[in-house]
């Protein structure tokens, strides 16, 4: 897979995963846009020495690069990015929204500051993006669009509730954004990666490190940035495996009208925690054409 002529938009890209996705495209001859705060380098005193070096990286390897030292919450600092790199480059292929924040916190200490600025940077930042660059991807008739998602978001962890939160809503965003894209040709999915970063580091064991490499990962961001990428989908990426997420529910228990009772899904819980088998829906509008068949084939109604 080349990307020739293509160009890619990549959020976080000082360092980690950014900066591999940043190289990964420019070797197979994408120009790059790098945008990152340098949040974590101006706390250690560097002064977003990352960017640079991401910057210097990419142009080492022969291909063109812009950088903006911006924070993705900033709105209007979005837009003029992009339409900076439209005014040299003329197009954007490619987004990758990989700008995070992660600072566990358990809930009795969560500030509403520290909420707000968990979903403005993942969430918000990754829609300010997306916001801005979507109607050039219309206009154009191509685009890919890949946003980062983390396990905590699928799964849940201790302390983790504003990361939880951000990166969910991101599925979310994905599940009904990729639905208006498909007659314009922009994929939209979800990766979820997990590797040796400064972010990860100190939540790996020594034994397992040499095991998150960034090799997977990389190869799974090409693919969804491909001209063969699949879209609404969600991918989960560490330790050399890859997977395809979905959302499931398993088969359903009916309970008429009249014997429906709190007591009544208590004594069946049993039943209803997993129930097989399972379903997997399309869309929301699916789900809710299964409720109304199930429920009409209950009550023997029949609808088109």
């Amino acid at each position: 897979m080349r990307f020739d002529n293509q160009v890619a938009v990549i959020t976080g890209a000082g360092s980690g995963l950014g900066r591999a996705y940043a190289l990964a495209l420019a070797e197979r001859g994408a120009k790059v846009a790098l945008i990152d705060s340098g949040e974590h380098d101006q706390e250690a005193g560097l002064a977003s020495s990352g960017l640079i070096r991401s910057h210097k990286a990419v142009l080492a390897l022969g291909e063109q690069s812009m950088r903006f030292n911006l924070d993705v919450s900033d709105v209007e600092g979005v837009k003029q990015a992009v339409v900076d790199i439209l005014e040299r480059w003329g197009r954007i292929d490619i987004l990758i929204n990989n700008a995070g924040v992660h600072t566990p916190c358990d809930f009795d200490n969560l500030t509403v500051d520290m909420w707000q600025h968990q979903l403005n940077i993942d969430l918000n930042g990754s829609f300010y993006m997306a916001k801005a660059i979507w109607p050039q991807m219309k206009l154009q008739g191509y685009g890919r669009i890949v946003m980062s998602c983390g396990a905590s978001g699928l799964y849940g962890d201790m302390h983790e509730t504003s990361y939880s939160a951000s990166k969910m809503g991101l599925i979310g965003l994905v599940n009904s954004l990729y639905l208006e894209g498909i007659d314009r040709n922009i994929k939209v999915n979800t990766l979820t990666p997990h590797a040796l970063t400064p972010m990860t580091e100190n939540r790996l064991a020594s034994s397992v490190k040499p095991l998150f490499s960034k090799s997977s990962i990389t190869a799974s961001m090409m693919f969804l940035c491909s001209s063969e990428a699949p879209t609404g989908q969600h991918l989960l990426t560490a330790a050399g495996s890859v997977s395809h997420g979905q959302f499931t529910e398993f088969k359903s228990c009916y309970f008429p009208a009249d014997s429906c009772k709190p007591e009544a899904i208590h004594n069946s819980w049993q039943q209803i925690h997993q129930a097989q088998p399972v379903n997997l829906h399309r869309s929301g509008e699916d789900q809710v054409l299964a409720w109304a068949k199930r429920g009409a084939g209950e009550r023997h109604i029949t609808i088109e």
